[in-house]
């Protein structure tokens, strides 16, 4: 109710700016040119300073733009110049000649509490501006991010709308603790805490157990820049929270100058990027039969295909799965105009898109204010699911005298459609579902009810339920309110040292509503099932207090600065979950239509206390030094390891200002980099290290039972951070004014005290307990290109980046070798030992089918075999086939190398962008293969499943086992067989846009027009057969990761956009 009359006053603020920023203007004409040359500039971007304002100069240098009477100055800019800003005056006329020089080392750079100029950095930092943001229709941030920056892959694993992407700096460094950066959004630390997102009551299936992306609720148009601090010596700054790296985002500020009012929108249309190629109604009835009568005859040799049903039972008793349904008898036979549905048509959908941003900018020179108001709807491409965000930001900073103030908010609301798309299809998901489908039932039945297939038909037909009814009728809506505020004051105590203090808050309220209503069938179950209703609310409050004080002081030659501080940040956290069941009908799904049977809540907190310094000094901007100091107090680990300490140290030496590089006219830049720094982990339970007391029954006087709390973990008092280690050496290389720039760096990270669960004796009364043991070593190499230029009137400009990155588990405990993780035999495994990447994975091997029975009797013993089944590697030479034991390491998740590329081309109006992306060497274990192959159930299989093996004289591809309905042999063990060469290149994004000239809209108080089409996601070039490369079923384990039950596939999207200045 509080958010109306803040709307209604926005409104008002807004109206207000626009009419002032409609007041009185004129026109400034003039041209610019080359102050060497001579030549006339084509496409300089003239801006009014403090707006966003402005004209690009035409074919002959020329340019008008509208200056309101109030602003004072015109920025002059273009790609391989020095900017200049000059004084408007009264002059109407305004000729400009701009010097050569690509070089931008003047860039500032925000670092962990403070900024730097780019030529002074001596560490490693990457960075995206805002530009590159709000020039494509992205959704989050994050996908902006993607192939960018050297050193930080971004994966987004699935494409339901809504969903966070997986972001990996410089690789995997914890094996329980999380391998997820800390994000800082105007310098408040966000929380981003996944795993408790959606409670742990599961009713049986079809609930979307789907983690939270705690950066969905940010406007991706209000981001000013992003910079990720990659190296230990510049993450150190945040101490225990540092060990992933650090990704600081800034949003916008206003300016002094007239009021301006900014508009950003697209609507587009998404569409699947592939589909699985699947067999069609008449492929599937043949291989069905073939199924049934291979199961029929391996238990009754005599028998034949033509045998009626009754000889079949008779036969073979007891076995429904041998007999021949009557639904498949026509497709047999040919006829023409059955059912044939592609599940695939049904379950996906092509899908709208669309955003709108509206905001304000401006201010004096002592009060300056940003505002937005946003609305994105993204219906999901899998029907049924989508996402929507209302968003609103009100930056302001107001300076009197010595004392600066400022506010920062971020209110939001999301709405979230869930539908469980991701989970394995025996859990009800219903893409694998949909996939599993048999192509001969129809969706409906003729009276428009859903059709439920098998669970009626008999035949041992009772594979599936129908993937559509799940998703239309089961209600799954989850909502987030959030604020992010920083509110700061900062007063100059004397000059050239200031005092500041900042109170940042992140307040979430997550309320999600769900029901399954008893129309609606669930797998193995015919006929209607007992309503189902839970209700959840989450909430969390993350407060911060900081003081810091800032020194910023220059001597002749030598430069210092430095900041101390000390920090305070708590967190509470409280969830409750009600369930209910027993609905009399399905006309009101709240909960007290039904009867609660279950419930729960529990309430967590967290805090940290930090005390922080760091000095940052150069002589004569050629030798740089830089050392930091971070002691952090928290309240997740042991007494006697309460407080840890991380220390930092970088330098720099930029070799160009030597006096003997002056002569040395083609290198613009040559700076070498060294930095050294610790940093930590702290993502565990927020009581990993405390003793905890668990209810449990236990029997009083014989017979009556009574509710007691005993021990439930052990505490641990020397609980402490994962700590890590990290040695960076960089090289920064510049040519030809920096229209060439190089970036090189080589590091290696050694992460200690692992924490790992480590079994303890019986007599503890416990089986594990939480220690710091092991380690983990991460080294890589990455490469950064910039290159930019122009030819006449085209401005172009390429940036490519590629990196390394080679994961090595060091150790692990004395008493723990090798962890291993999956399920049983037949299921997959993945283990983590020494020498071996984290999460590699661990199955048999598989080698091709048997041809003969000559060959099964000169094989190790498989059980059961028949000719046609597949074969395995008997690994240990033990002359049996023996799953346990008979496993090797085959690969991992984790590419060799990444790389990425962007183009940027501009001529005249006329603006192009190219992203590409790719990763190299990595495997994914596509699970869901293991089913759409084996030939052993009703679920519709992969059209490579025609390649099967019929008989010795017919193998097919040799590698593809027999259509069998009753299993025999181990042809539906897990092995690498399902695992896939999950390499790709994928085109990120094409854009092409066109900006109007200026004097063709100003009549209408209009200051740039750009209209833009943008293709995202065109092509992905991989040999990968599922949806997805990227995916990951487990993004949240780095144990068990690399795994596909079929997710949620990423959408290519079609849009057009408009960018609006007035």
């Amino acid at each position: 109710m509080k958010l109306v009359p803040r709307g209604a006053a926005l409104a008002v603020l807004l109206l207000t700016l626009l009419a002032t920023g409609l007041s009185a203007q004129r026109s400034v004409t003039g041209t610019v040119t080359d102050a060497e040359s001579g030549e006339a500039l084509i496409g300089v971007s003239v801006t009014v300073e403090g707006t966003s304002t402005g004209t690009i100069t035409d074919l002959d240098g020329t340019y008008t733009v509208s200056v309101p009477e109030s602003a004072e100055d015109l920025l002059f800019s273009y790609l391989g110049f020095r900017s200049q800003t000059l004084s408007v005056g009264t002059q109407s006329v305004l000729d400009v000649q701009l010097q050569p020089d690509a070089a931008n080392l003047e860039e500032v750079i925000v670092i962990g509490y403070g900024q730097t100029r780019k030529q002074d950095l001596s560490t490693a930092v990457s960075t995206i501006s805002g530009s590159e943001i709000s020039d494509q229709p992205v959704t989050s941030f994050e996908q902006a991010m993607v192939g960018k920056l050297a050193g930080v892959q971004v994966l987004q694993t699935s494409g339901s709308p809504g969903a966070g992407l997986s972001v990996r700096v410089r690789g995997v460094g914890s094996i329980t603790a999380g391998n997820e950066p800390l994000y800082v959004i105007d310098g408040v630390p966000l929380s981003n805490d996944n795993a408790r997102a959606t409670g742990e009551v599961n009713p049986g299936g079809g609930y979307a157990e789907q983690p939270i992306n705690v950066l969905s609720t940010i406007n991706p148009a209000d981001i000013e820049s992003i910079q990720v601090l990659k190296d230990a010596s510049a993450a150190a700054i945040y101490g225990s929270r540092g060990s992933n790296g650090v990704v600081l985002i800034t949003t916008k500020k206003g300016s002094a100058g007239a009021p301006t009012v900014a508009y950003s929108g697209y609507y587009g249309r998404q569409e699947t990027t592939t589909r699985y190629d699947m067999l069609n109604a008449y492929e599937w009835a043949q291989l069905n039969f073939e199924g049934r009568n291979n199961g029929y005859r391996d238990r009754y040799p005599e028998g034949q295909d033509s045998d009626t049903n009754e000889e079949r039972a008779a036969n073979v008793p007891g076995q429904p799965a041998v007999l021949i349904p009557p639904q498949i008898q026509p497709y047999l036979a040919g006829e023409a105009g059955l059912t044939d549905t592609d599940w695939q048509d049904e379950i996906f959908r092509n899908a709208p898109i669309q955003s709108h941003s509206l905001s304000v900018s401006g201010g004096t020179a002592d009060l300056r204010y940003y505002a937005s108001a946003e609305y994105m709807d993204q219906q999901g491409i899998v029907i049924s699911s989508g996402f929507k965000r209302y968003s609103g930001r009100f930056n302001m900073d107001l300076t009197r005298g010595r004392l600066k103030v400022g506010l920062n908010l971020n209110p939001t609301l999301t709405d979230h459609d869930l539908v469980n798309s991701e989970g394995p299809w025996f859990d009800h998901g219903v893409i694998g579902l949909a996939l599993h489908s048999s192509p001969i039932w129809p969706v409906y039945n003729p009276d428009g009810t859903y059709n439920y297939g098998g669970n009626a038909w008999g035949y041992a037909m009772t594979d599936a339920v129908n993937p559509i009814a799940l998703a239309n009728e089961i209600q799954d809506d989850m909502q987030q309110l959030r604020l992010i505020g920083n509110l700061y004051a900062q007063i100059d105590l004397v000059d050239h040292l200031s005092y500041r203090l900042n109170l940042g808050t992140d307040l979430n309220q997550f309320d999600r509503d769900y029901y399954w209503p008893s129309s609606v069938e669930e797998r193995g179950q015919s006929g209607p099932r007992t309503p189902v209703g839970i209700a959840r609310t989450r909430n969390s409050r993350n407060w911060l207090v900081e003081h810091l004080l800032n020194y910023d002081q220059s001597f002749g030659n030598h430069n210092l600065s430095a900041v101390a501080g000390f920090t305070a940040q708590q967190e509470t956290f409280n969830a409750k979950e009600l369930y209910a069941t027993n609905y009399p009908n399905d006309l009101v799904p709240t909960l007290n239509a039904g009867q609660i049977t279950d419930g729960g809540s529990f309430r967590e907190e967290w805090s940290l206390l930090s005390v922080l310094g760091r000095a940052q000094y150069n002589f004569n901007n050629r030798y740089y030094l830089s050392a930091a100091l971070r002691a952090d107090g928290s309240s997740r680990f042991g007494p006697n390891n309460k407080w840890g300490y991380f220390p930092s140290a970088s330098a720099a030496w930029r070799v160009s200002g030597e006096p003997f590089m002056q002569d040395v006219e083609a290198v613009s830049n040559l700076k070498l980099r060294l930095s050294y720094g610790n940093t930590g982990n702290f993502q565990i339970p927020n009581y990993g290290s405390v003793g905890l007391l668990g209810f449990t029954d236990y029997v009083v006087g014989g017979d009556n039972l009574a509710v007691g709390l005993a021990p439930s973990t052990p505490s641990n008092p020397n609980l402490s951070w994962e700590r890590t280690t990290m040695v960076d050496v960089g090289l920064d290389l510049g040519f030809f004014n920096d229209a060439v720039y190089l970036e090189l760096d080589y590091y290696t990270a050694n992460t200690r005290d692992l924490l790992l669960d480590v079994p303890v004796p019986m007599s503890s009364g416990f089986v594990s307990e939480l220690r710091n043991i092991g380690e983990v070593n991460n080294r890589g190499f990455e490469a950064a290109l910039t290159v930019q230029n122009r030819l006449g009137g085209l401005e172009w400009s390429l940036t490519g980046n590629f990196a390394t990155n080679r994961n090595e588990v060091i150790s692990l405990a004395d008493n723990v070798p090798q962890i291993i993780v999956g399920g049983g035999t037949g299921s997959a495994q993945w283990i983590t030992t020494p020498g071996e990447p984290i999460g590699s994975y661990y199955n048999p091997v598989y080698d091709g089918v048997f041809m003969n029975q000559a060959e099964i009797d000169a094989y190790p013993h498989v059980p059961n075999a028949r000719p046609g089944d597949l074969r395995f590697l008997d690994l240990d030479g033990d002359g049996e086939i023996n799953f346990a034991a008979d496993r090797e390491i085959q690969g991992n998740y984790l590419p060799d190398y990444t790389a990425g590329a962007t183009l940027n081309l501009r001529f005249r109006g006329f603006d192009f962008n190219a992203a590409v992306q790719g990763a190299y060497g990595q495997e994914v274990l596509h699970l869901f293969r293991r089913y759409i192959y084996n030939q052993e159930g009703n679920m519709n299989l992969m059209r490579g499943a025609l390649d099967r093996w019929q008989s010795e004289a017919m193998p097919g591809d040799g590698k593809t086992n027999r259509a069998n309905r009753l299993q025999t042999g181990s042809n539906g063990q897990t092995s690498n067989w399902h695992l896939e060469d999950a390499s790709y290149t994928r085109i990120r994004n094409l854009t092409l846009g066109y900006t109007l000239p200026v004097p063709v809209l100003e009549r209408v108080g209009i200051t740039k027009t750009r209209a833009y089409f943008s293709v995202q996601n065109p092509f992905t070039f991989t040999q990968y057969l599922g949806y997805n490369p990227e995916v990951n079923s487990r993004p949240d384990s780095a144990l068990n990761p690399g795994e596909d039950y079929a997710s949620y596939p990423l959408a290519r999207i079609y849009s057009f956009g408009l960018n609006l200045s007035f």
